[in-house]
């Protein structure tokens, strides 16, 4: 009797070891599938990506009215605000207009049938309005051309609405500088973003023995004193001009 009970006792011990066991098993196994099922979330979505911008710029490569890509894009986009890996998700260069890209019009100007994984939104026929505000869709902006997928996908704790890349780089600065023309002291060089922009001239440098006349702009000879504003268009050349 005594003999049935030890066996009794050691059999629960196994099954309990055994079962332990497999628990410890298990959870390795369930992490990795996990890892594995957002690994191939992600993939799936940088190639989206990839086939878009690679299309996109070889179709639209001079347009800058973006309205024939596909239509406006009304939805919400509060998801440009979130941070991915750090940085925001919105482009800084972005202007106010994202439109839909849509496989139809892609597929017909490249002559090709381009398929995503992703994005519903892209892969309708027709748009009411030629708008659209669904959350499952990629989008693009018209000015930095960044692709962005309103719904994100999930990757080791990060939701990526974009490639997690630099941001294109801001448009070259148009310079402004001074040429002493053999005095001393011109002012420093200044730069503006965009075409348009105004600025100050600056003081007028040094020279001894010669009185200052003023700036000569080189773009177009017109005589400048320090002090006057100035519309920047192109790079510019001030050259002091002495008596």
């Amino acid at each position: 009797m005594q003999k049935i009970k030890n066996e009794k006792g050691i059999t629960l011990i196994i099954l309990i070891i055994t079962v332990v066991v497999l628990a410890l098993i298990s959870v390795p196994i369930i992490v990795n599938t996990t890892d594995i099922s957002e690994l191939q979330v992600y993939t799936y979505f940088k190639g989206d990506i990839d086939k878009l911008r690679e299309s996109i710029e070889v179709t639209y490569a001079d347009m800058t009215d973006m309205s024939s890509i596909g239509p406006i894009y009304t939805g919400n986009l509060n998801f440009l605000d979130n941070n991915q890996n750090g940085d925001l998700v919105r482009n800084p260069n972005d202007s106010d207009n994202y439109y839909v890209i849509s496989l139809k019009n892609l597929n017909s100007y490249m002559e090709a049938q381009i398929r995503l994984k992703y994005g519903s939104g892209n892969k309708l026929d027709s748009y009411e309005n030629n708008e659209y505000s669904g959350s499952d869709v990629y989008i693009i902006n018209e000015a930095s051309k960044t692709i962005y997928y309103t719904s994100g996908v999930e990757y080791q704790g990060v939701r990526y609405y974009r490639l997690p890349e630099n941001f294109t780089a801001q448009p070259t600065a148009i310079v402004v500088s001074y040429d002493a023309n053999g005095g001393t002291n011109a002012p420093d060089m200044q730069s503006v973003d965009r075409s348009g922009s105004t600025i100050v001239i600056g003081d007028a440098p040094t020279r001894n023995g010669y009185t200052f006349l003023g700036y000569l702009d080189k773009n177009t000879g017109t005589l400048y004193q320090p002090g006057n504003v100035y519309t920047v268009t192109e790079n510019v050349q001030f050259v002091a001009q002495w008596q």
